[in-house]
């Protein structure tokens, strides 16, 4: 059986501000996957991983 039954399944979620967004999962003290990273076109984004497996992504 696998560790997580949802390994592999994103969820991306479109956000108006992911520095008070990553502030604020910090403060809750939820474990970051990926800290914010910037893409060369402009797009940031950072992930957390529920206990299931499922990668919870917040863009902006």
């Amino acid at each position: 059986m696998p560790e997580h039954r949802a390994d592999g399944l994103l969820i991306a979620f479109v956000v108006d501000d992911i520095d008070t967004e990553y502030a604020r999962l910090q403060a809750e003290g939820v474990s970051i996957a990926t800290p914010i990273e910037t893409k060369p076109w402009g797009e940031r984004f950072l992930q957390v991983t529920d206990p299931n497996g499922v990668v919870i992504q917040l863009v902006q």
